[in-house]
């Protein structure tokens, strides 16, 4: 009827892989895109109700009642092609129904069934479904609310202490007073995110079975008085309210005997223990000298000011002359058991002559008592199938929604919900390993990282030609420097600093007496072996105008310039 299967791993899970890590990338690649692949399913078996959300919402609609602020969605579940029915947001009030079409009267026998994906975990919200009597009050898709009238509510719920799968019944009693039974002994719902399938089926007997993942977790009849709470039959006898224990009346099976006196001897007083006569002191026990003693090798600070610190105290150290002896001070004697111990003393315990058992009120006709041999009868029929739920976690899936008489169409579903239940798990386990894997993994050092075990390795590598008791120390110095990156890049950056300073001080003058050096050394080897040229006499010229315009500074300056005037 359908066909669940995950698709090929990629090419890189190769019978010849060895590395462990390569192997791990290529799960959480292959796990990122590993689905169970999906075929409508079909039954055979007479279903009242069937919603695969194979096609979208369908006859699903949302209530238009503002307290319901959720969207309801159908999407494509997680790890597979199957569409469900999605709870997209946390902290929201979800109300979404469908109308079958007809009502299902459940009274020879009810199987509901539906598959509950948290893929987000749950921690605290609903994830069950209400099968509604649309005939105890009249009933549509907009109207939907909290006290919509239901049949059955049925799935599980997780808040704070509770961890259940509901089974609650509506229940009308022959005067019309609708009551709800609870099962008494739900079972806990499963704590993980794979898609989950729950069972419930009341046989025209009143034979209850609830299932999970097609096994079994509870059996039980409806007219058994303590499988729900409270039951469907009334019980024909009731407790009087109006009766109250005699004051008279002793509920206690023994008393004090009261022929029994203290023995004469008997002293409560006595202590439980005495000091151990027979004890003695061991040998070398120093008396004379106290545990502790100042510290004789301590001196009062240099700088201490009793002014401002106050008086001066050495501080306490163990006695070293104790750790080499059995013990100083008093010798502690032991103590030991007393034998006339005995402690207070009590009256013993007889049979109560007058006790008349534990007291009970009267037991009286329960005028609400009936007897109801069709539980399933007094239900109301179902009309309409709801998720009408609060929730504090996303990732809700609802999918396979099944109302039937009989567990035939039941059973098929679930030879649906095996593979793709199957296929899944293997898909997140999968995905653990890969992440375990991945965790497990070491991590690569940085880009800092790198450039500091670089530097921190060249700075021993000087260290380690230097001489003697002078590379011991350069070796420590840089150890300490390599145990913080902040530290080891501020001392290189501050040697680079120095080292540009000691060559700026050293080479910073040599270029501005350059020019003028090189300039007086072109001058004066044209005047030695050039010949005057026109060029030549019209830049002397201009250099004369110059000459006269800058101040004169030195006596063969004005020489010259007296000369040429």
């Amino acid at each position: 009827h359908s066909h669940f299967a995950t698709r090929p791993l990629p090419a890189c899970f190769s019978a010849t892989m060895s590395s462990k890590l390569l192997f791990a990338s290529c799960a959480i690649a292959a796990v990122a895109t590993a689905r169970a692949e999906f075929v409508e399913p079909v039954v055979t078996g007479d279903v009242a109700f069937l919603e695969t959300f194979s096609g979208g919402l369908g006859s699903w609609s949302g209530s238009k009642d503002a307290k319901y602020n959720g969207i309801p969605s159908v999407v494509t579940a997680k790890h597979t092609e199957d569409l469900g029915l999605f709870v997209d947001t946390e902290a929201r009030h979800y109300g979404v129904s469908s109308v079958l079409a007809a009502p299902f009267d459940p009274a020879d026998g009810l199987v509901v069934q539906y598959e509950a994906t948290t893929q987000d975990g749950l921690e605290c919200g609903g994830a069950y479904l209400k099968f509604l009597n649309t005939e105890e009050k009249e009933f549509s898709v907009d109207t939907l609310d909290g006290d919509s009238p239901y049949a059955l509510m049925f799935g599980p719920d997780r808040c704070g202490g509770t961890d259940k799968v509901h089974v609650i019944f509506r229940h009308a009693s022959p005067a019309g007073v609708f009551t709800e039974k609870h099962l008494a002994s739900p079972p806990r719902m499963p704590n993980d995110k794979l898609p989950h399938l729950y069972h419930l089926a009341i046989t025209a007997k009143g034979d209850v079975t609830v299932k999970i993942d097609g096994e079994a977790v509870f059996e039980g009849s409806l007219h058994d008085e303590h499988v729900f709470e409270p039951p469907f039959s009334p019980p024909a006898e009731i407790d009087d309210a109006a009766d109250t224990k005699p004051g008279d009346w002793i509920d206690d099976p023994q008393m004090d005997d009261q022929d029994s006196v203290k023995p004469t001897d008997w002293d409560e007083d006595a202590p439980s223990s005495i000091p151990d006569d027979d004890a003695e002191k061991p040998e070398g026990w120093l008396d004379d000298e106290p545990l502790q003693l100042e510290d004789p090798s301590a001196a009062q600070p240099t700088d201490w000011d009793e002014d401002e610190d106050g008086t001066w105290e050495a501080p306490i150290v163990s006695n070293p002359k104790c750790d080499a002896a059995p013990g100083c001070g008093e010798w502690p004697r032991p103590t030991k058991y007393n034998p006339d111990y005995k402690g207070k003393w009590y009256a013993p315990r007889v049979d109560n002559p007058l006790y008349k058992g534990e007291w009970s009120p009267r037991k009286i006709a329960n005028p609400e008592h009936y007897v109801d041999a069709t539980p399933l009868a007094s239900i109301g029929k179902i009309g309409a199938v709801a998720l009408e739920v609060w929730t504090m976690s996303s990732g809700l899936v609802i999918d396979n929604v099944l109302v039937a008489q009989n567990d035939v169409a039941a059973k098929e579903m679930e030879q649906v919900w095996r593979p793709k239940f199957d296929a899944i798990k293997a898909i997140v386990e999968a995905d653990e390993k890969a992440k375990f894997a991945e965790e497990a993994k070491p991590e690569e050092p940085g880009f800092a990282a790198r450039v500091k075990d670089s530097v921190a390795g060249g700075l021993f590598a000087i260290a380690n030609v230097m001489p003697g008791a002078v590379r011991d120390k350069a070796t420590a110095f840089v150890t300490t420097l390599s145990e913080s990156a902040v530290s080891l890049f501020a001392f290189v950056a501050l040697v680079l600093l120095v080292a540009l300073l000691l060559l700026s001080s050293l080479f910073g003058g040599k270029d501005d007496a350059t020019p003028a050096t090189e300039t007086k050394k072109a001058v004066g080897k044209k005047k030695k072996t050039d010949e005057p040229t026109p060029d030549d006499k019209e830049t002397e010229l201009e250099e004369e105008e110059e000459t006269d315009e800058e101040p004169l500074k030195s006596p063969s300056t004005r020489k010259r310039a007296a000369r040429k005037a």
